[in-house]
């Protein structure tokens, strides 16, 4: 088994690190306050909604994101995509978390409002209409599955789609949705049929986000992340045309699963880049720091956590990889994803501590990562499905 790095990716990422030096960094300078220790001071007003100077720098980055070719770049080539792999995307999300703060990952991954490969089943004026405006960063969407009740399980949605003439009414509600405040459109999951808990039955829309009956709810202050922007959403009798439906009737739960399968591998490679920023962070410190005459590196209590961590992020760097290119080959990988997303989330939470607590205090300030990481880290053993949840994939996969 060949376990080097693809050519395509390695090229990829010092395309990206270019990109970022000649186009990105520029912007970070020129607008610092927003990355720095009191960012979210400055990114959101009393209502804690981005202010509009934010909002436009985003949209900026991600035109010329779109521009360069990287904005999107998951989707095939026909839609304006590079029609990179799925073991390619992984390796880009690894590399881009391995970095410190920045605006590069919203402008690259999206937070939640970039193309996906959902909209592929988009039809001739669908996608004139959403895909098109997307793939080129003029618009962004979110993923509307989630609901106050019933969290991870899509198979009991209480939201929602009746016909009524040639339209369809959408009633329920989502929750914690990314980007949901700032989407120009919505992926809509919605009941159209069957019986609660099972999978057929559930179908996608496509709803505008000025369309009357869609409201933004209240927008969450999450742990950590605080640039994802989550929030409420809610449908009340929001009527769209039959041509708003995504794909076949019946089928999103598909849809959906296709869609978390390939991001909760991207949570776990960004998890795994992220840990190793952490742990490098902190034996470069380590090294420099004295104490007692002595470098902290050269004590075991300092050494062995940081070598045990490093190990870990060996193995579950080998996982997520192994799982992206079962994916890539036609294989089954929901045990592997499964496992992947759960060791990677868990691999964070460790490395954010282990390095915290090698810094100390100075960790634990502001004005270093670590503390933003330590937040944010915590938020992943709950994004794209629970610890719990994987663990139960996991273990249904074992006894099939």
């Amino acid at each position: 088994m060949d376990f080097s790095e693809p050519e395509e990716a390695t090229q990829l990422k010092d395309e990206l690190s270019t990109f970022i030096e000649d186009e990105i960094e520029p912007l970070e300078e020129e607008h610092a306050r927003f990355l720095g220790p009191d960012a979210e001071r400055h990114i959101f007003d009393d209502s804690f909604e981005q202010v509009p100077e934010y909002l436009e720098l985003k949209e900026t980055i991600r035109k010329r994101a779109a521009e360069a070719g990287f904005w999107g770049m998951n989707m095939p080539e026909e839609v304006g995509g590079r029609g990179i792999d799925t073991l390619t995307d992984a390796i880009i999300a690894e590399f881009l978390e391995n970095r410190p703060p920045g605006l590069h990952t919203y402008a690259v991954r999206g937070a939640g409002g970039g193309p996906t490969p959902i909209l592929l089943a988009c039809d001739e004026r669908q996608r004139d209409r959403y895909l098109d405006p997307l793939m080129a960063g003029e618009k962004t969407t979110c993923f509307a599955l989630t609901e106050p009740n019933h969290g991870s399980d899509p198979n009991l949605l209480e939201t929602t789609a009746e016909t009524d003439g040639d339209e369809w009414v959408i009633n329920g509600r989502k929750s914690w949705i990314s980007n949901g405040p700032y989407a120009d459109f919505a992926m809509v999951f919605a009941r159209t049929s069957g019986q609660p808990g099972r999978i057929n039955g559930i179908s996608c829309f496509l709803v505008d986000a000025d369309t009357p009956g869609f409201e933004v709810g209240d927008i969450h202050r999450p742990m950590g992340h605080a640039w994802v922007a989550p929030s409420e959403l809610e449908l009340d009798d929001c009527r769209v045309g039959e041509d708003a439906l995504l794909g076949e009737e019946g089928k999103g739960f598909y849809q959906a699963m296709d869609w978390i399968g390939n991001a909760r591998l991207g949570v776990a490679a960004g998890c795994v880049g992220s840990a190793q920023f952490l742990i490098e962070k902190a034996v470069d410190y380590a090294e420099e720091r004295e104490t007692f005459g002595e470098p902290l590196i050269d004590r075991q209590g300092i050494s062995f956590p940081l070598a045990e961590v490093a190990a870990d992020i060996e193995r579950t760097r080998q996982l997520y990889r192994y799982a992206a290119w079962k994916a890539d080959t036609g294989r089954d990988a929901r045990k592997e994803t499964a496992m992947a997303k759960l060791s990677a989330a868990n691999l964070e939470n460790d490395a954010a501590d282990v390095s915290m607590q090698v810094h100390g205090g100075k960790g634990y300030s502001r004005r270093e990562p670590i503390e933003e990481r330590y937040r944010s880290s915590r938020g992943k053993r709950l994004t794209e499905g629970t610890d719990e949840m994987q663990k139960r994939t996991i273990v249904r996969e074992l006894r099939d």
